[in-house]
Formats: C-alpha cells, sequence, structure tokens
C-alpha cells in the first residue's frame, strides 16, 4: 500500500497528539532542572519515554547520565539526533506553571526543548519504523554548558554499534520567529577558549600606596588594552570575539591587595585566529604586567572547537527545510553566529548538520536571549523542530514519502535542485 505523502503526515491529528505529549514533557523537565553530569531525574524520564515507545535503551555513557535509543527500521544504514540535558545555575524568573523547583537552576538555554523534541520525533520515527529505510540511533548528552558532554558521549562510542553516518541537531535561537530556521555550510559557530589572568602584586595599606604594588591598576590597564588592542593585531575579516567576564581583587575598601584575577572568554572561526588572538593577549599581559612591577601569567584552558556543517548535509537541509517549511522560511547565512556547541565534536567524527530553530513569538519585537532568567523554550516552536528532524532523517535515508529520494551521502544528490510543489505553510 502506497505510504501517504509526509505532509499529510506532519500536519494531522496523529501528528498533534504526538507535539501535544511532547510539550507536556517539556514541561516536567523544565520543573527538575538538573546541572552537567548530574541529570539523573532527566535521564530516567527520557529512559522512561523511550520505553514506552518500545524503543531499546542504553544508559549510563558518559560519566553515568548519558543514554541512547535506537529505532530499527528495514534498513541497515543509521542516523543520529541529539539532545543535550544540562541546566543552568540561574534562578528562574519566567513566571511560567511550570516554573523549575530547584532553587538556582533552571533551563535557560531551552535545552528541555531540545530534549522533547528529539522526544517526539522519536515517537513519529517509532510509530512509522516499519516503513523507516534505516536505523536512528537517539543522542542524549550531559552535559553541553561548557563541560565537554559531546566529546565523552563520543569517547562512550555512541557513533558506533551501529555505526552512524551522520548527526543532526538543533539550538533554539530567540533573534529568529517561531517557524523559520537557519544554518550555513562550514563553520557554523565559533571555537571557544577560556582565559585566567592571574595578577600578583604586593599588598599594603590604602594610606601608603608607595610602600605595595597595586594588582587592581594593573588589571585594569590589561582589561583596557585587551579591548582595545588585540584587535589590532588580527585582520579584520577575520571576527572574534574576546569578553572580559569577571574582575575579582580586594577584601576591604582601606587595603591594596596581594593579587587579582581576570577572566573571560575568547571566540574565534578558524585556528589561526585563535593562534594570534592567543599571542597578542600574552604580549599584553607581559609587557603591561613589566610596567607595573606586576607577575602576570595568562593561562588558557581549550574549550568546544567549531561547530563545522558537513557541505552535502547542509545542502540537504536546505531542500528538506524548504520542502517542508516554504523557502521564504529557511534562510543559509551569510556568516557564521558566534556562540559555541559542543555538537562540534559529533561533526568532527561524522558528517552532518546543526541548526538554528526560531523561538520568538512573531507578534514580539525581542525575546529573551539565551541564558537569561527569563528565557522559557516556546511550547509553538516544538512543532516544526519536530517535522525538521523527521524530515532530514528520513531525506538522508532515502524516503520516498519526503518526495526527495536520494540522501546526502549521494554523488548525484549533491547538485539536485529542489523540483517539488510547494507544500502548505504553516
Amino acid at each position: 500500500m502506497r505510504q501517504k505523502p509526509l505532509h499529510h503526515m506532519l500536519f494531522g491529528p496523529q501528528f498533534d497528539r504526538i507535539v501535544e505529549r511532547s510539550m507536556h514533557l517539556r514541561h516536567q523537565l523544565h520543573r527538575c532542572p538538573e546541572l552537567g553530569y548530574h541529570e539523573k531525574q532527566t535521564s530516567t524520564l527520557i529512559a522512561g519515554e523511550l520505553r514506552r515507545l518500545k524503543i531499546p535503551v542504553t544508559t549510563g555513557l558518559a560519566g553515568g547520565t548519558g543514554l541512547t535509543g535506537l529505532i530499527n527500521g528495514s534498513g541497515t544504514r543509521c542516523v543520529a539526533l541529539r539532545a543535550e540535558m544540562d541546566a543552568l545555575p540561574i534562578q528562574e524568573q519566567t513566571g511560567k506553571s511550570w516554573t523549575s523547583r530547584r532553587p538556582g537552576v533552571m533551563h535557560a538555554c531551552g535545552h528541555d526543548g531540545h530534549i522533547s523534541i528529539v522526544l517526539g520525533a522519536a515517537a513519529w520515527l517509532s510509530r512509522h519504523h516499519s516503513t523507516l529505510p534505516g536505523r536512528v540511533k537517539l543522542l542524549f548528552q550531559p552535559a553541553e554548558e561548557g563541560l565537554n558532554g559531546a566529546l565523552r558521549m563520543c569517547e562512550s562510542g555512541v557513533l558506533d554499534r551501529p555505526h552512524v553516518e551522520a548527526v543532526f541537531g538543533l539550538h533554539g535561537w530567540p533573534a529568529m520567529n517561531i517557524g523559520h530556521v537557519a544554518t550555513r555550510g562550514g563553520v557554523f559557530l565559533a571555537a571557544v577558549d577560556a582565559f585566567e589572568i592571574q595578577i600578583r602584586g604586593r599588598g599594603t595599606h590604602a594610606a601608603y600606596p608607595h610602600k605595595g604594588i597595586n594588582p587592581i591598576a594593573c588589571g585594569a590597564a590589561i582589561v583596557e588594552s585587551l579591548a582595545a588592542d588585540v584587535s589590532r593585531e588580527i585582520d579584520p575579516v577575520n571576527t572574534f570575539v574576546l569578553t572580559v567576564g569577571t574582575f575579582n581583587a580586594g577584601t576591604a575598601p582601606n587595603i591594596v591587595p596581594d593579587v587579582a584575577s581576570i577572566t573571560g572568554t575568547l571566540r574565534t572561526l578558524t585556528p589561526a585566529t585563535r593562534r594570534l588572538a592567543q599571542a597578542a593577549m600574552l604580549r599584553i599581559c607581559k609587557s603591561i604586567g613589566a610596567a607595573h612591577r606586576c607577575n602576570v601569567q595568562c593561562r588558557f584552558t581549550s574549550g568546544t572547537p567549531a561547530t563545522v556543517n558537513s557541505t552535502a548535509d547542509t545542502a540537504l537541509f536546505e531542500r528538506t527545510a524548504t520542502h517542508i517549511l516554504g523557502k521564504k522560511n529557511v534562510s543559509i547565512l551569510d556568516q557564521p553566529f558566534l556562540w559555541s556547541e559542543d555538537f562540534a565534536y559529533y561533526l568532527q567524527r561524522r558528517d552532518g548538520c546543526f541548526f538554528a530553530l526560531g523561538v520568538k513569538p512573531p507578534n514580539l519585537k525581542e525575546y529573551p536571549m539565551l541564558h537569561n532568567p527569563r528565557y522559557d523554550f516556546p511550547d509553538a516552536a516544538m512543532a516544526t523542530g519536530m517535522r525538521m528532524l523527521i524530515g532530514l532523517t528520513l531525506a538522508y535515508l532515502g524516503d520516498e514519502a519526503l518526495g526527495i529520494n536520494f540522501n546526502a551521502s549521494s554523488p548525484v544528490a549533491r547538485n539536485l535542485p529542489l523540483t517539488l510543489q510547494p507544500l502548505r505553510r504553516f
């Protein structure tokens, strides 16, 4: 029997019921946020939902809370869908009925929404597993927020057994309207490194500054120079962002302290820019330290690498998104975003595509930004995310239901134009 066209299957009562359940799951997840590598309740809830869907589950990965599910279709090729589980140390101010019940912890980056979207896509795909032309691995990782949970998932072997050919994922983006998606081929998101600058002077009484060496004055000069001078050593076309996040020193107003410390992040798009910026920062710290008679040490901690999308899978994304959402709702960006994501580790090992999902209600001029205490992943954005992950899965594996009977690894497919009739908009 011929399968119904995909747009009927993704815009009907059955799909709406899956979306409704996913919204309910998101509210549950939002109430019980957990920090990186402590996502025990979150992991248990996800595992329970996968088992309800009769999807085999593997738990205890990547430090204990990571887990995977596997949907078996009729073929042997395998694609992966990923969601991250951790929350942030922020006191929630959304006022929602599903507000966090854990003081000082909330899902301010929308990971509750990402989890629920992948679970919703899993519900749909598992329901249609008998016609699924391959396998789908579901990756639920801990500790995305600066703790490299994706790297530990990769080291746990989640891209093997079975072999995953491509990985797809998404992230809510408050600067873009609900119903829209965006990405780009090549570098999509920046690499990020943390830095710490330790400044050692000599403490003294505030009435006798000449008897000491003031590390605060030295630190202030360093902060000013980092903001003004690093960019002078790098070609302006090579984008980077250097941000000082903390400056700590002193214990009382009448004491010149012994030490001061500065921390921040450096975001770059290429290894060359990263090397140049770090070298400039080291020179600035050394020279200003000498001028102020302070001992200054600048140390870098390597963070997430740049997120680099496969060219072929970005083309597949554009064709699939245009088919499902309509061309006006799909953006292929000229420039990368400068936030970072440890999804990069999956893309270092496999092909795939990471994309931004619009979460701003169209009636609002702006929506709270990520990592803001008033940010709540909107339920209205979930259907678009689910449709995209389902569509990408079927398009990659080569399902006629989508109307795109090719996959990103096909040499012919890389240059195929979209020749489909437009689907109804939503």
